[in-house]
C-alpha cells in the first residue's frame, strides 16, 4: 500500500476543506506536500471528544480552514489528532478566560462556558452570565431578562415590553410566547410610555428610563392540554373531533398580554404583577384600571412638553396612581341563565354584574388598595370553623412507635382530618339531590358527626332569643308583658320563628348556600384605627345588602359595648329597601317603603324590660320601678287622653307645698 508523508505514528499539518454531515467526515488537505508530489486530499473522521451509538456527541462543528494535526495509521487510514492553534486565537486577549485547572468552551462573539474547581460553572459572557457555585451553594445570574415557561405557569421578569406590531408582521417572528427572537419585536414601556426609552439625554433624545415588571400567569390545566372553554371542552367528550378553532393571532399565546383574565379562556387561572401595571397596548393603569394620561397629553409628555423637567415632575406625580401590586383569580362564575359552562355576557349588568366578578387585590404606589371578593354560587363552599391534622400526626399519638413525620398511607387514602372549634354550631348542611352523595359536610374526627356551621363563641341561631318563638317566657306559658295581660304588645307583636336558618342546602336543585364571600376568624385581639377622607371627614362607609346578626361577649367589667363619640349619633330606622330588580334572588320580596321599629329588650333575673318604638307607638315596659327624674320641667302632652292606671295614684312633693295649676293652651 502506498503511503504519503511521514512514517506511521508521526503527524503532519493539514487544513480542513470540507465537511460531510451524511457520514460524519471532513476532507483535509496536507500542508507542504512537497515539490514533487501534488497536494493530497482525503477523508478522515470528524474530530470529536466523544461519541456514542445512540446519537451522543461531544465536540464542535468543524470549521472550514482550521489547521489540524493528522497522522496515518498502519492500515493507511488518516486520523485527526487535534486542532492546531489558529492565527490570532491567542491575540487581543481573546482567551483571557482560559486559566489553570479550568475547562473552557468559547465561540467567536465571546459567549462561553467554563467549569472551574474554585468558582463552579458559568455560562454567558464576561458581563452577563449564569453562575452556579457549589462551593458557596449559590446560583445567580445578572441577565436583564428572565423568562420561564412550564406546564404550570409563565413568568416574565423583565423590562415592561408590549406587542404593538401589526398582526401581518408577527407570524415571521417565531413563537410569540417563548421565542427569544420575538423579544426584538416588542416595544419597551418607559416613564413616558409615549416616548422611546433611553437611559441618557443626548441631542433630541431625552432620558426615559424603562419600567420593569415581574408578571406571572398560573394555569389551571397543563399548557400542553390546550384547554379552551368549558363549553368547548364539554363538547369534546361527546365528539373528540369537536375542537374549537383558535384565532390566527391569539392574545393568550402572546407573552406580552396582561390584565386580561376572562372565562373566555378559563385555563389562565391566576395573574400576579409586581411593578407598574401596564395593559397589552402599553397604557399605564390606575387603581380602577383606567388609563392614566401619561404620554397622552402635552403636559405629561417628555416629547411634547417644552419643559422636560416640568414634564418629569408631573409624570412622576401621576404615576403614584398606578398599580404597583396586582393579584387576580379568574373566578368561575355562571353565565347567562346560570349556565355554568357559558362565559358570562359582558353586556348583562343585572344582579350587580356578579357573574363577571373576579377576586382581585390591587395596591397603588401610594399604598391605597382595592379589594373585590365575589359571591359564591348556590352550591359553593360553606366556610366552617375547623382545625386540621395530618394522618401521620394523629397515628403517632395512638402508636408511639410511629414518628409523626412518617409517610404512612391509610386504607381510604385520607390524609387531612378536621375537627370543629365552634362552641355551639347548629346549622346543618344538607342536600336536595344525589350529586354529593353524603359529602354535604365534612366529618368531625372527634365526634364522628357531620360538622355544622356556626360561630366560634355563641349560638348564632339564638341571637335575640327573646324575639323568637323559642323564647323562654313562651316556653313556660307567659306573655311578653305578663304583669299587664291587656298590654298591646301581647297582641300587636308576633314572635319571629327564626332570625338565622338552622339548615342550608348545599347541592341539588334547591341549593341555597350561595352569596358568600368569605369568613374571617381572628383567635385574638384586633386593634383597628381608621383615618378620615378629606371631602367629608368620613371614616367608614358600610353598605349592607342584608341584615347584620351579631353576638358580643363581655369584658372583665361586664361591659359588652363601650362607645364614646365626639359628635352626634344619628340613627334612622325604616324606609325603602333595595329594589328587587337589582337582585333576582329576592325578586319576590317587598322592596317598597317599610315602617321601622326599634325594639330593645333587657333581661334581668329571667324577666324582660322593653323599650319599643314602632308604627303602633312607643312602649316602655319595666319589670322594676320606672323612674322619671329631671332637674327641670317634665312636659307630657297628648292630643288625646292622658290616662293614669294604678292601684294607687299618689302625688307628693316631699316638703314643698302641693300645687296643681291649669294653664291656658299654648302657654307652656
Amino acid at each position: 500500500m502506498n503511503r504519503l508523508g511521514t512514517p506511521i505514528g508521526l503527524f503532519r499539518r493539514a487544513t480542513i476543506t470540507k465537511y460531510s454531515s451524511s457520514d460524519g467526515t471532513v476532507t483535509v488537505s496536507l500542508d507542504e506536500a512537497g515539490a514533487v508530489q501534488n497536494k493530497s486530499e482525503f477523508k478522515v473522521p470528524i474530530p470529536m471528544a466523544w461519541t456514542g451509538q445512540e446519537g451522543e456527541f461531544l465536540g464542535g462543528y468543524p470549521r472550514i480552514g482550521s489547521s489540524v494535526a493528522v497522522t496515518q495509521g498502519s492500515s493507511g487510514q488518516w486520523f485527526i489528532l487535534g486542532f492546531m492553534p489558529s492565527n490570532g486565537v491567542f491575540s487581543n486577549n481573546k482567551l483571557n478566560t482560559l486559566k489553570p485547572n479550568r475547562i473552557l468552551g468559547q465561540v467567536k462573539n465571546g459567549s462561553r462556558f467554563f467549569l472551574d474547581p474554585e468558582i463552579g460553572f458559568q455560562v454567558g459572557n464576561s458581563n452577563n452570565y449564569l453562575h452556579v457555585n457549589p462551593i458557596t451553594n449559590i446560583i445567580s445570574h445578572n441577565l436583564s431578562t428572565s423568562l420561564e415557561f412550564t406546564e404550570a405557569s409563565r413568568t416574565i421578569n423583565n423590562l415592561i415590553k408590549r406587542d404593538l406590531s401589526e398582526n401581518s408582521n408577527r407570524n415571521v417572528l417565531g413563537s410569540s410566547l417563548d421565542s427569544h427572537i420575538y423579544e426584538s419585536s416588542l416595544f419597551t414601556i418607559g416613564l413616558d410610555p409615549g416616548s422611546t426609552t433611553s437611559l441618557f439625554t443626548s441631542g433630541s433624545q431625552l432620558r426615559n428610563p424603562p419600567l420593569v415588571e415581574t408578571r406571572e400567569i398560573i394555569y389551571e390545566f397543563s399548557q400542553s392540554s390546550a384547554f379552551t372553554t368549558d363549553e368547548d371542552e364539554a363538547a369534546r367528550y361527546a365528539d373528540p373531533k369537536n375542537i374549537q378553532k383558535k384565532p390566527n393571532v391569539s392574545r393568550r399565546d402572546i407573552r406580552a398580554d396582561a390584565l386580561s383574565l376572562s372565562l373566555e379562556h378559563p385555563n389562565h387561572l391566576m395573574e400576579i404583577i409586581k411593578g407598574t401595571s401596564v395593559d397589552v397596548f402599553g397604557n399605564i393603569l390606575d387603581l380602577n384600571r383606567n388609563i392614566l394620561p401619561i404620554g397622552k397629553i402635552d403636559l405629561l409628555s417628555l416629547r411634547k412638553n417644552p419643559n422636560a423637567e416640568d414634564a418629569f415632575k408631573k409624570i412622576r406625580s401621576n404615576q403614584r396612581k398606578s398599580i404597583a401590586l396586582h393579584f387576580e383569580i379568574n373566578t368561575r362564575k355562571a353565565g347567562a341563565d346560570d349556565d355554568l359552562f357559558t362565559p358570562p355576557d359582558p353586556n348583562n349588568v343585572s344582579n350587580f354584574s356578579r357573574n363577571r366578578s373576579r377576586f382581585s387585590f390591587d395596591v397603588d404606589k401610594e399604598g391605597q388598595f382595592k379589594l373585590n371578593v365575589p359571591a359564591s354560587s348556590e352550591t359553593g363552599n360553606i366556610p366552617l370553623l375547623t382545625r386540621y391534622e395530618n394522618y401521620s400526626v394523629l397515628l403517632s399519638k395512638q402508636d408511639k412507635s410511629i414518628h409523626p413525620n412518617s409517610f404512612v398511607r391509610p386504607i381510604n387514602n385520607q390524609d387531612i382530618y378536621l375537627d370543629s372549634f365552634a362552641v355551639n354550631p347548629k346549622i346543618s348542611l344538607k342536600s336536595s339531590g344525589q350529586e354529593v352523595d353524603g359529602y354535604e359536610a365534612p366529618t368531625d374526627r372527634i365526634t364522628d358527626k357531620p360538622i355544622k356551621l356556626g360561630t366560634a363563641y355563641h349560638d348564632i341561631t339564638t341571637t335575640c332569643s327573646e324575639f323568637l318563638t323559642s323564647a323562654n317566657y313562651l316556653k313556660v306559658g307567659m306573655k311578653l308583658v305578663d304583669f299587664d295581660k291587656n298590654n298591646r304588645l301581647n297582641t300587636n307583636w308576633a314572635p319571629l320563628e327564626k332570625i338565622v336558618s338552622d339548615s342550608i342546602i348545599v347541592s341539588g336543585p334547591d341549593a341555597n348556600g350561595g352569596g358568600r364571600s368569605g369568613m374571617f376568624n381572628f383567635d385574638g385581639f384586633i386593634s383597628l384605627n381608621v383615618g378620615a377622607n378629606t371631602v367629608d371627614r368620613n371614616s367608614v362607609w358600610a353598605d349592607y345588602a342584608g341584615s347584620i346578626i351579631t353576638n358580643v361577649g363581655r369584658d372583665n367589667n361586664g361591659v359588652s359595648c363601650a362607645t364614646s363619640t365626639d359628635g352626634d349619633v344619628l340613627l334612622q330606622i325604616g324606609g325603602p329597601g333595595i329594589k328587587n330588580t337589582y337582585d333576582s334572588r329576592f325578586k319576590d320580596q317587598n322592596d317598597s317603603y317599610r315602617n321601622g321599629t326599634l325594639d330593645i329588650r333587657v333581661i334581668n333575673n329571667g324577666q324582660v324590660s322593653i323599650v319599643r318604638v314602632g308604627p303602633e307607638g312607643i312602649s316602655i315596659i319595666s319589670v322594676g320601678t320606672l323612674t322619671l327624674s329631671s332637674e327641670q320641667d317634665i312636659i307630657i302632652k297628648s292630643k288625646s287622653s292622658l290616662l293614669f292606671e294604678a292601684q294607687n295614684i299618689v302625688m307628693h312633693a316631699e316638703s314643698s307645698p302641693r300645687i296643681v295649676n291649669k294653664f291656658p293652651r299654648n302657654t307652656i
